[in-house]
């Protein structure tokens, strides 16, 4: 980890030391009392999809036809140009492993009581390169996968498969252009590990479902492997309806 890096994660621990408290995992702000490690105000003002795991809703038609996904689940709708949006952000950009968690352990609560994860065996969070697992200093579905596994008690798979070329950012790209960007990036390195399983591909956001195809296709290479998915967030050019379905402007 680079020198300005550990020095920022010290002084913020030593904060919150002398602050006597724990911090809201997504704005940072201190919480008073109770276990949570979100606070009420993000909480409320978060955009939930509302999918609760329930069948046929707009994750799920993403991969219709594509791959054969037995279930799918969103957390949240992703708003640019809402303060919501930070959530991300801070996950992805301004090194807060700790709110991966979190929100971790917020997506499988939100989608426990329906049994959604009953039959799943593994999880399994979308690789990085090690190039930028370096840069970024963790990976950020990873930590998502870890909160989920708080809660349900399943292992976190991260031997089987790796992302063996780097390409650029999928935010820029769209359709065909992010399908294209994502073929042949991963490879099964262990697939032993992941045969006849029923796995949860665990990633931070969902826009056209071209990382999770390409991720979903790899691990099936291994042979018996069924499929489910589960995302932080739901983006792009499409709006979710109140049946949970798409619509497309």
């Amino acid at each position: 980890m680079p020198a300005p890096r550990r020095l920022t994660d010290a002084l913020r621990r030593l904060a919150s030391a002398l602050t006597g408290g724990r911090r809201c995992a997504i704005c940072g702000h201190r919480i008073e009392g109770g276990g949570s490690e979100v606070c009420a105000a993000c909480l409320t003002g978060l955009p939930f999809t509302h999918f609760h795991g329930c069948p046929d809703n707009a994750a799920e038609r993403l991969f219709r036809g594509l791959l054969p996904v037995e279930r799918a689940g969103v957390l949240l709708r992703y708003r640019p140009l809402e303060r919501s949006r930070f959530v991300l952000l801070r996950l992805k950009y301004f090194h807060a492993p700790a709110s991966g968690v979190a929100l971790g352990r917020l997506m499988a609560r939100d989608v426990l009581p329906t049994g959604f994860f009953r039959g799943v065996d593994a999880i399994v969070p979308v690789p990085l390169t090690p190039r930028r697992l370096l840069r970024r200093g963790y990976n950020q579905s990873e930590r998502l996968a870890r909160g989920i596994a708080d809660v349900t008690g399943l292992p976190v798979e991260t031997r089987a498969v790796s992302r063996v070329v780097e390409r650029p950012s999928q935010t820029t790209l769209h359709g065909r252009s992010r399908r294209e960007n994502v073929e042949g990036v991963f490879r099964l390195t262990d697939p032993a590990r992941v045969a006849g399983r029923h796995l949860l591909m665990v990633d931070d956001v969902l826009t056209t479902g071209s990382t999770l195809l390409s991720l979903g296709r790899t691990l099936m290479e291994a042979g018996g492997v069924r499929l489910s998915v589960l995302t932080l967030a739901l983006a792009g050019a499409h709006h979710v309806v109140e049946d949970g379905g798409i619509a497309t402007p």
